[in-house]
């Protein structure tokens, strides 16, 4: 990976499932749950893909947030969280404090846990020159093929999203740098370091396994 990517990897945190943390000239929170204690509080913004509750968590958004925080969420978020500055459905751009943020589709292709009627999103946010796509909760779908990251946020436990198989099929369309599998490592919802372990040895790109932030 380039010296700028590799700079944006190191600023990223993960902060444990789904959830991270982007680090740069704007700090930006995506899908929040179970922050620890001591994180928080400079969430300039804070996006949310969809309205389960290991993704969209009005007490972690709460704990994310700064005092003048923008909050950008799937238009499935609504009444779990009714005060969102903005909501979005698939296919739409948005500018939110100065960033380009594109909600991209997400969804299951042969499971019915978030199924495209949904509405559910993922996010591609350009920060500071890199572009970094949180796919969300999905499968390997078609679309991908139109997209394009440098850092790609992908699910590898499979049962509700892909398996490492299908990670690989999502990096063989999108073509990023590196990859950051997600969706693990949380004893509340299925996938183990070993699923990121698998995608790591058969991705056609660079993988990244983080340790989540304590």
């Amino acid at each position: 990976m380039d010296d700028k990517v590799r700079t944006m990897v190191n600023n990223i945190e993960w902060l444990g499932h789904a959830s991270f943390k982007l680090c740069g000239s704007k700090t930006i929170y995506i899908d929040p749950w179970k922050l620890p204690a001591g994180v928080g509080g400079d969430g300039e913004i804070v996006l949310v893909t969809h309205e389960h509750y290991d993704h969209c968590s009005p007490k972690d958004i709460k704990q994310a947030l700064s005092s003048n925080g923008e909050v950008l969420m799937s238009e499935s978020c609504k009444p779990n969280y009714p005060g969102a500055d903005i909501y979005t459905l698939p296919y739409m751009k948005h500018k939110v404090d100065g960033l380009s943020i594109y909600a991209t589709a997400a969804y299951n292709l042969n499971k019915q846990f978030h199924t495209k009627e949904m509405g559910h999103v993922g996010y591609i946010v350009t920060l500071d020159g890199v572009t970094i796509y949180h796919t969300g909760d999905c499968d390997a779908f078609p679309h991908m093929a139109d997209l394009k990251c440098d850092i790609l946020l992908v699910p590898v436990s499979g049962t509700y999203v892909m398996d490492p198989g299908d990670a690989v099929d999502a990096c063989n369309m999108v073509k990023p740098q590196v990859a950051i599998p997600m969706h693990w490592g949380d004893a509340d919802v299925v996938g183990t370091k070993g699923d990121a372990e698998r995608f790591q040895k058969v991705a056609p790109c660079e993988v990244v396994i983080l340790d989540r932030k304590i």
